[in-house]
Order: C-alpha cells, then structure tokens, then sequence
C-alpha cells in the first residue's frame, strides 16, 4: 500500500491536495545557529508561521507543503510537526543536503557514500535528529544539490568525475541514489542557474543517482525553469524525470519578475504542449520566516519572504492563460503529479 510520509505519520496520497513541492518553513545558512542576532522565540515562531500556513490553506487550498530545508541550513523539526499540527496542513519533512560550496558542513565532507545512505535512510525510517537529539519525526522526501551561490554567481567548477559535481556533493548524491532505491522514496534537487549555461545539470545529476540504482520517475530537479532552454528540460524529462517550476513572484538571477515570470510561463506552455503536463510541479521556494529578521550588510534583500501565497492564482495564472494553458492544467501539476511522486 502506498503513503506520503509527513511529519505527523503516514497519510494516504488521496489526501494531500493541492501541493507545493519545495517551500521552507525556516530557512537560515550554516553557521547561522550560534548567531546571537539569529535566536528567535520557538513559540512564537511556530504561531507566526502556523497562522500563514492556516491561512494559505484557507484562502488558496494548499493542503501540502514540503519543506525541502535540508539539515544544515536550517531545518527543525519540532516546528514543522508543531505547524503541521496547529495548520492542519500536511507538512512532508527532507533528509539531505545542500551544495559544498554553502553547505555539507566539515563532519559530512567525511562520510562514506554508504553513510550518507544509511543517514537518508534512519532519517526516513527512524527520524530526524535535531541539535544531536534523536526525534521521532520522520523525513518524507530526500533533497540533493549542486551549484554555487548567488552572491558571485558562476557556472560550478568540473568535480572528479568530468561533471560540474564536487567530490563531497557526489559521495551525497551517491548516497541519496542507494536511499531511494531501497526506500522507493521521491528526491528533489537544487540545480544552479548559471550551470545550464554549460551543460545540464539536471542530466549530470540524474546520471549519478541511476549509477546507484535509483528510479528517475521518482525524482523532481528543481530550478530548472530559470535558465535552462526549453530543450535542456525536455532533455530532463525524457530520462523520465519530472521538473519543477518554482521562483514566480520571486526574481532570483532575474532583474525583476516580470522578466522571470515570462520566462516560466513560456516554458511551461511549450512543456504541455509537448505532452509533459504530467512532468511538472511547481512551487513558490517560500522563505516563511528567516531568524536573521530581514536583510544583513551584504545581502540586502531576502526576496523569498516577499511572495504573497496567493501570488500563483492572482497573477501567474491569469499570466499563463493568456497563453492558452488552462486552470484544470495547473490542477494536474499541483494536485495529480506531486501525489504520484510524493508517494511510496
């Protein structure tokens, strides 16, 4: 019998809804935990937050959310089950991590690929760890990445094994391969921007999970839509994989969001106009709260909390039907699609 696995326990896909497929209900960056301008109230995190995730459900129907936060980079637990609990919105937990050049603190640059396996798989099984206490709040879902970041944005250097992959994100996308095979698991992935510029991402990354024995219909490569060609997607989704359509509303690597909107909108249409409506999800990649409270010295902006929820119904789509793709299509992506690949 297949189940969606939650912070909560196991739900039936039947149930899920409408589904955003990568959002973060707290997102900071390593190191940001001993951070004295980071510390924040739990409790009144979790009631902000709660009350946004509530009132999401109530006014545009998303039932649930992935927080694709991976371990180091902010991820807590407790809070997601307390959210879950208080919204009544599933909430589906990640194990995994982010690229080396931001994340993958120094304990894991020293793991085997069987390690990490055998840490995405007690994550799932057993639960989550947070702040070296056990949980038993399981993760559903297994984030992998690659990439370097935005402040100097730049295609990623060639790893050992000729792909644009880093020695230390390979033994972790290694390790979410054998993960997935045994647990029959989805994974969703960051994929950086500037690398379509060079090759494909997506593709390389699909490449070593499959070496390891993982199911691509069961993987979603995130941030695809931003810059790749239509082609490059397409290229994606023939190796059976899905993509996600995330960042409207949100400018990242764009000087504003019309110029990006445009740009997601005219992949998407041409995607469902190829027959690949039943490849793709879509996602805001929402920022809920950052405990930092606002924008540092060198990062002015943190445009992710800036989104309204309601962004994807009172302008994108109006957007996208102008281009003939219709509501019933947004539907398939937000309902149909994540409940077949969320489910294991």
């Amino acid at each position: 019998m297949t189940k969606v696995r939650t912070v909560l326990g196991d739900v039936s896909p039947a149930s899920l809804g409408r589904t955003l497929t990568h959002e973060h209900l707290l997102y900071s960056y390593t190191g940001a935990e001993v951070d004295h301008r980071c510390a924040f109230d739990l409790a009144a995190a979790t009631e902000r937050i709660s009350t946004e995730v509530a009132d999401a459900a109530r006014d545009f129907g998303f039932t649930t959310l992935v927080d694709l936060t991976p371990a180091e980079v902010g991820r807590h637990p407790q809070l997601m089950a307390d959210v879950a609990r208080r919204s009544k919105v599933n909430i589906v937990g990640t194990t995994g991590f982010f690229p080396q050049h931001l994340g993958l603190p120094h304990w894991w640059r020293l793991q085997s690929i069987d390690e990490f396996k055998d840490f995405f798989v007690r994550d799932i099984s057993e639960g989550m760890v947070y702040a070296s206490t056990k949980t038993h709040i399981k993760a559903g879902i297994i984030k992998i990445a690659t990439g370097m970041d935005s402040v100097n944005p730049r295609p990623a250097p060639i790893g050992p094994s000729g792909k644009r992959v880093g020695e230390f994100e390979e033994r972790a996308i290694r390790g979410a391969g054998r993960a997935q095979k045994a647990l029959g698991c989805c994974v969703n992935t960051h994929t950086d921007p500037m690398d379509y510029s060079v090759g494909n991402p997506g593709l390389d990354q699909l490449d070593l999970l499959e070496d390891e024995g993982a199911d691509p219909t069961k993987v979603i490569i995130g941030h695809a839509f931003i810059s790749a060609s239509t082609e490059q997607i397409e290229a994606i989704c023939d190796r059976g994989a899905s993509v996600q359509v995330d960042h409207m509303g949100i400018p990242w690597r764009h000087g504003s969001v019309d110029e990006l909107d445009a740009k997601l909108a005219h992949h998407m249409c041409e995607l469902a106009d190829a027959g690949y409506l039943d490849r793709m999800t879509i996602s805001y990649d929402r920022w809920f709260f950052n405990p930092r409270g606002g924008a540092t010295e060198l990062n002015p902006q943190l445009l992710n909390e800036n989104v309204p929820m309601g962004y994807l119904y009172t302008d994108f789509l109006p957007r996208l039907a102008r281009l003939g793709f219709h509501a019933e299509d947004l539907e398939r992506m937000l309902i149909d699609n994540p409940r077949r690949l969320l489910a294991f």
